[in-house]
């Protein structure tokens, strides 16, 4: 019987070495993503020896997150909400989840579900060997990486750059790759970057927007900071420091 959640892989982080898992969701229950869509499934990147708010507060992250500097052991305005990740890894750890087999591949095939390519987590941080037959079976996936100076040159095909200035946009695609940019609510575009389609507007969703797949015909991204009000106002500080 199909379950709704999977182990996809677990392995030493290729960011830092440390062990990690890969768990899939959605499989069955949907999504309650508003901006992603309810079909879609979501990938979490989860340290596996230690509980995400702990690994996130003390900086236990790196095998995820690498040098992301919205961790929250740096300026700390990550917008993703831990703590039902916390219970993600708390059934994880309790053997909770079976491990993903050819049948469930095949379900994405049928159905053609979307997924996130790291929900939480830097999806870097995985084998592209792992992601490669959950890419080929669902043909639809958004992805982002802050690890774009140090990725093997074959994910810009499926993630975007995930960057903060326009100095960082023009390094990222010099060297091939499409960027989403998060910017302060009154920051202008550049002349390749549209708006987010969500941010546009709420009734256009990831799960049939697409444009966050990596592929460069489609252009550049850019989206207003969003979160809890102290995770935005860090982020913003942090742009201040930047730009000085």
């Amino acid at each position: 019987m199909l379950q709704n959640s999977y182990i996809a892989w677990e392995g030493n982080s290729l960011i830092d070495g440390s062990p990690i898992a890969l768990i899939l969701t959605g499989f069955v229950f949907p999504s309650f993503n508003k901006k992603t869509g309810s079909q879609m499934i979501q990938s979490w990147i989860l340290q596996q020896e230690f509980v995400p708010t702990h690994a996130a507060k003390l900086g236990l992250d790196t095998g995820i997150c690498g040098n992301c500097p919205l961790k929250m052991s740096e300026i700390g305005s990550c917008y993703v909400n831990l703590l039902p990740i916390n219970n993600i890894y708390r059934k994880y750890k309790s053997g909770g989840y079976p491990k993903l087999c050819n049948n469930e591949i095949e379900v994405l095939r049928r159905y053609s579900y979307p997924i996130r390519l790291g929900s939480y987590g830097d999806p870097t941080a995985v084998p592209l060997k792992v992601w490669e037959p959950l890419i080929s079976a669902s043909e639809k996936y958004t992805g982002y990486t802050h690890n774009w100076r140090e990725a093997n040159s074959l994910w810009k095909q499926y993630l975007m750059a995930s960057v903060h200035s326009i100095s960082e946009s023009f390094e990222a695609q010099n060297q091939g790759w499409r960027t989403f940019r998060i910017i302060a609510p009154d920051t202008l575009l550049s002349d390749n970057e549209i708006l987010c389609r969500h941010t546009e507007d709420e009734r256009i969703q990831c799960e049939t927007c697409l444009l966050c797949d990596g592929k460069s015909s489609k252009p550049n991204i850019a989206d207003k900071v969003h979160g809890l009000n102290w995770k935005i106002s860090n982020f913003l500080k942090y742009l201040e420091s930047t730009s000085n």
